[in-house]
């Protein structure tokens, strides 16, 4: 079972930031010397382990994270940075804005250039110099137990694994590196090919399928100091996710890659549509779920809004609609919940300070601060702020009230709040678009707007802190020339601050409150599996255990006081939208959004709408906000083209670098550049 609200384990700290690893990674695999001091006892082989660990990805930076703010779900401005300086743009905001480019790409993790934190091949290079020289026979340690060292195997596979997939979902075909090639190889020792996709598809399934045997349940790790190190249940999420990946539109029966072959004429990408994916994928996710809630994982469901973190709630008198609003934030941002199977340690203060509101006292404080803590610019666009659900659970377009009374028709201008929405969802006398008003709790758990309720931050929930996002006001376009920070669109990502994240009361200073961030939760696992089912003949099918997509979906909407999928549209949407739910092209909308609304922000969105093959239909359309330098509610709640981005098909897979491909003529670049 799992063990609750675990203190941060400094040893994994060390293990999943680039910061605790850099003293580590000077080993030179290939000066002997050097490489028999790596392995000739525990505590130096366990530093490589270290090692290896650290050439994971970052994921929880939105500088550099594709997934936090490469996709469209969040938007920067170009010139937001200090004093305009374009020195200072990020390079997802740049491959968003400006497209990538063969000549020197854009988050190029092929080579770890050009805003790439990492070059994943030089993990997997760690990895196999790791494999080949742990064991005894090959100069391994001695003073180490067998069953620890079988357990350092399976950890290195599990990471060698998810490296091979991280580049699989960025450049589909891949090559498979397997073995450590000398530093001094030439020629044909070093020209690989791309392989196919179900080639590599079964090269991570297998490399997860033999650590799976080794990892430990995640009973048998320490919270103390090896939360964050991988588990049977993690190695079965990732090879859930890989197969789902491999399953999806975008490998699966895509005839823009059909008859895309390399030198040797082997073709690159699968041919038509296979059931057979969808099945594997079916089976692999039920068994991460089953492995998962055997180990002691649940859908989180708040007790006491943060022990404390809102000082007037508690477990005493927390209502409904505070639980389902605390819930799923927590389920983000409350360290190893019982939801997360798989975080990171790294530090969440950059994504938090860039996330925050500002209120209109706290921007008076400007005395004395620097750029260092002033953030307000991680922010939602307009389009996915209209893609959440009503208070009834369904599509805003396709709810029969906000169809009946007009809400949908007249959504961008405002009102004044009505009292059922002053206690919880929006502040008192602030007048705020109608777009905001009659939301799912979902919504306003994970959206900052312009007068709504900011929950936490140590104030009590009767006296809560709102921001204001006009020119002038706490997180609007305030000091935006000279500090450069503000929200393009005029909203803000509450769900990735942890609740107890504030200001200083005397100047512009965060008060920080770490947290794990979650790669994997149980509620991503629920849905990919309801994905599967769906997709493999409809809503009828269902698992090992009996259950349908429908129950899955229930289950993580429940959690913020939804209704269940069926009776919602039944029940709320208007008259051609009622059966939508009763078929697999319907569900599978549904599915897609349901992902969309619980999963905003958390990095799966870049990813979601290319294995979709989405990304045309969503990027090719203008990209919405309001009126940053709006100076009142009628400037402010003026609706702006942000930006119109392009898309075409050869975006979908990343480009590779073209003088990477000089250097070996044996790779081909990706369809389309």
């Amino acid at each position: 079972m799992i063990v609750k609200n675990k203190i941060y384990a400094a040893i994994v700290v060390l293990l999943l930031t680039a910061v605790g690893c850099n003293k580590y990674l000077d080993i030179l695999p290939d000066d002997k010397p050097v490489l028999e001091d790596a392995f000739k006892d525990r505590y130096n082989a366990e530093k490589y382990l270290f090692t290896c660990y650290g050439s994971l990805p970052v994921v929880a930076d939105p500088i550099n994270t594709l997934g936090l703010s490469g996709g469209g779900d969040v938007v920067y401005d170009p010139l937001n940075t200090p004093g305009g300086n374009t020195a200072h743009i990020t390079s997802t905001t740049l491959l968003f804005f400006n497209g990538n480019n063969t000549a020197n790409p854009y988050m190029n993790f092929w080579d770890g250039e050009n805003g790439a934190t990492k070059n994943i091949w030089q993990g997997i290079r760690h990895c196999n110099v790791f494999l080949e020289h742990i064991g005894p026979e090959d100069g391994g340690p001695r003073d180490m137990d067998e069953m620890e060292r079988e357990r350092w195997i399976a950890e290195v596979k599990t990471i060698k694994a998810y490296l091979n997939f991280y580049l699989f979902q960025l450049y589909g075909p891949i090559p498979i590196v397997d073995k450590v090639i000398p530093i001094a190889a030439k020629g044909e020792e070093l020209a690989f090919y791309r392989e196919p996709v179900d080639q590599v598809t079964d090269y991570i399934v297998n490399l997860l399928d033999e650590a799976i045997e080794s990892l430990p349940v995640v009973g048998e790790i320490d919270p103390a100091s090896e939360y964050g190190r991988f588990t049977k249940t993690i190695a079965r999420s990732i090879k859930a996710k890989t197969l789902v990946l491999a399953a999806s539109p975008i490998f699966n029966n895509n005839n823009y890659y059909l008859g895309y072959t390399d030198n040797r004429g082997v073709e690159l990408f699968p041919e038509g549509d296979s059931r057979e994916r969808w099945q594997r994928a079916l089976t692999a996710a039920d068994e991460a779920i089953r492995s998962a809630e055997e180990a002691g994982y649940r859908i989180l469901v708040s007790a006491d809004a943060g022990s404390g973190a809102i000082p007037d709630v508690n477990s005493t008198n927390i209502n409904d609609t505070t639980k389902a609003m605390i819930s799923l934030r927590q389920a983000v941002t409350q360290p190893w919940n019982q939801e997360i199977i798989w975080a990171t340690n790294a530090s969440t203060r950059q994504l938090q300070r860039f996330a925050s509101m500002l209120s209109n006292s706290e921007w008076d404080n400007m005395a004395g601060s620097g750029a260092p803590d002033i953030g307000q610019r991680h922010a939602p666009t307009l389009n996915v702020v209209e893609s959440f659900y009503s208070a009834n659970g369904v599509p805003i377009e396709e709810d029969a009230e906000w169809d009946r009374n007009g809400w949908y028709a007249n959504r961008y201008t405002t009102q004044l709040p009505e009292a059922d929405h002053t206690k919880f969802l929006i502040k008192s006398g602030q007048e705020t678009a109608l777009l905001h008003h009659n939301r799912s709790l979902r919504f306003y758990a994970s959206v900052g707007f312009d007068g709504g309720i900011w929950e936490g931050r140590s104030e009590p929930l009767s006296n809560p802190a709102f921001p204001n996002f006009m020119r002038h006001m706490g997180s609007g376009f305030k000091y935006g020339v000279e500090y450069g920070f503000y929200p393009l669109s005029g909203y803000l990502t509450k769900k990735m601050v942890h609740l107890r994240t504030t200001y200083t009361a005397t100047r512009v200073e965060l008060i920080y409150e770490p947290y794990s961030f979650p790669i994997i939760r149980l509620a991503d696992l629920y849905l990919l599996l309801a994905e599967c089912l769906n997709e493999v003949d409809g809503p009828r099918v269902t698992d090992s255990q009996g259950n349908n997509a429908y129950h899955y979906l229930d289950v993580i909407r429940a959690r913020s006081g939804m209704e269940g999928v069926v009776d919602s549209w039944q029940k709320y949407a208007s008259a051609p939208y009622k059966t939508k739910p009763d078929n697999q092209s319907g569900l599978r909308e549904i599915i897609r959004q349901e992902r969309l609304n619980e999963l905003a922000f958390e990095g799966h969105y870049y990813y979601d709408v290319r294995r979709w093959l989405m990304a045309e239909e969503v990027y090719n359309q203008p990209i919405l906000g309001w009126n940053k330098e709006g100076e009142n509610k009628a400037d402010f709640y003026t609706l702006k083209v942000l930006l119109q981005p392009r898309f075409s098909m050869k975006d979908y897979l990343m480009p590779i670098k073209t003088n990477t491909l000089l250097q070996n003529r044996n790779l081909i670049q990706n369809p389309g550049w």
